[in-house]
Formats: C-alpha cells, sequence, structure tokens
C-alpha cells in the first residue's frame, strides 16, 4: 500500500495524501483573513479545486465535507449560498457543518473533506 502525500506544511501535515483511491483533504482556512464569510468561503473552495486536481480528482467526486464555522447563525446561509454555486448539483456529497473556536479570531471558516479518486 503506497500513501501519496502532496504538499507538506513544514513538518506538521500534508495538505491532500491519496490512500486507497480516496484523497484526504486537510481542514483548510482562508490566507486573506480580511475578507467576509463570502470571500473566505470562495478562497477555501478555490484552494480545495487545486488540492483535488493535484491529488487526482475533482470536486464531484467529494464524498464528505465538514466545515467549521466561526459565528453559524451569522454565516450559514452566506456559506451555504457560495457552496451551492460551487458543488455540481448531480454530485451532492455527505456533509456536515458545526460552529467552533476556531484557531485565529479572523478565521471565519474551515473545510476539510474526503474525495474519491
Amino acid at each position: 500500500m503506497t500513501i501519496q502525500r502532496f504538499e507538506p506544511n513544514g513538518k506538521r501535515l500534508s495538505h491532500v495524501l491519496v490512500n486507497n483511491g480516496i484523497a484526504y483533504v486537510t481542514g483548510q482556512v482562508p490566507t486573506d483573513r480580511t475578507q467576509d464569510i463570502a470571500g473566505q468561503t470562495q478562497q477555501l473552495l478555490d484552494r480545495i479545486d487545486h488540492l483535488l486536481s493535484v491529488a487526482g480528482t475533482e470536486k464531484s467526486k467529494i464524498l464528505f465535507a465538514q466545515i467549521w464555522l466561526k459565528d453559524i447563525k451569522r454565516d450559514f446561509a452566506i456559506m451555504n449560498r457560495v457552496w451551492e454555486e460551487w458543488v455540481p448539483e448531480d454530485a451532492l456529497p455527505a456533509r456536515a457543518t458545526v460552529e467552533a473556536n476556531l484557531a485565529a479570531e479572523e478565521i471565519l471558516i474551515e473545510i476539510a473533506l474526503t474525495a474519491a479518486v
């Protein structure tokens, strides 16, 4: 069994790895944290498109997504609007969205997922 690791972040993690036909995308957070929830969500979805491509897959093959929001009451509807514009309607993954105290005050969203390769 070969595990492929892509885009390491120092000694902490690989942003995406592939094992047994499954791509695992680690929790992604926005780099431009001055943006609102719509902007931060779009940043992450663009980054996820890139990481899935590196792993040899794409968004229509997402199996499960985990989404953490800093303020779910304020941001859930807007995040969903951006998500719904991005995800293929005929390839909706399983998904969980919860509120969480994220790593930095200005991080409004984090997304991790798994996808078939």
